[in-house]
């Protein structure tokens, strides 16, 4: 065993350490967050505020916040790229995932999501995200069927867009027609990401257990109350 996961039993941030692990064949065993969350928060040696939480038998230390989790595995596993612009343009990626699961959630649900501000979100600030995703993959050559989102090699930002898109898509079907309008080179990188045999072995797996749930609670309720199962408006 490589690793021990620690998170809710939901894909929401846990996949896209899951996605990176299952591809680089590391071992790990998803364990849930209270095991940790609230009460040793705190006393980690690297503490963080709230899961996922990531534990390394190699350094014998935790690691919590996603996108320095996924950084950390990436640099021990070598998908990071090696020139210094796309370097940071990797943390970048990641860092655009992690603001996008912030504002799908209503910035975790201070509010719910009423049919109005759904809308001007999904058609505004989303529909940009999106864009700017697809604007990243053409700039560094990505194309239907060949190529990544930063030139000719995977690396961890494929896993991130991948684990961000596919998630989303996967709980709300609605939406990937919009994936499919604002990004079509990236809705084909999801789809080959996700092909990869070791993630598709463990997407399968996992979304067998998890069925369509997404970040849970009640924005959740409130997020499928603007996308009902099977809409595709």
């Amino acid at each position: 065993m490589d690793y021990r996961l620690y998170y809710w039993d939901l894909p929401f941030r846990g996949v896209f350490i899951e996605m990176l692990l299952a591809d680089v064949g590391a071992g790990y065993s998803n364990h849930d967050a209270s095991g940790i969350y609230p009460e040793r928060s705190l006393k980690l040696h690297n503490p963080g505020m709230a899961p996922p939480y990531l534990y390394d038998y190699k350094c014998k230390k935790y690691f919590a916040q996603m996108p320095a989790i996924l950084m950390h595995l990436a640099r021990d596993y070598d998908y990071l790229p090696t020139r210094a612009e796309l370097h940071t343009l990797a943390l970048k990626t990641i860092l655009d995932c992690n603001d996008i699961l912030l504002e799908i959630t209503n910035y975790h649900g201070v509010k719910m999501w009423d049919k109005n501000s759904w809308e001007e979100f999904r058609h505004g600030r989303l529909a940009e995200w999106m864009q700017i995703f697809e604007h990243t993959g053409r700039e560094h050559g990505l194309k239907i069927g060949d190529g990544y989102l930063l030139g000719p090699t995977i690396s961890v930002a494929d896993i991130a867009t991948a684990a961000l898109f596919g998630t989303l898509l996967y709980a709300f079907p609605a939406l990937r027609q919009d994936l499919q309008d604002n990004a079509p080179h990236i809705a084909h990188l999801v789809d080959k990401v996700e092909a990869r045999d070791s993630i598709k072995a463990m997407l399968e797996k996992r979304r067998a257990h998890w069925g369509r749930n997404y970040c849970g609670g009640q924005i959740e309720k409130s997020l499928r109350k603007m996308l009902p199962e099977g809409s595709g408006d």
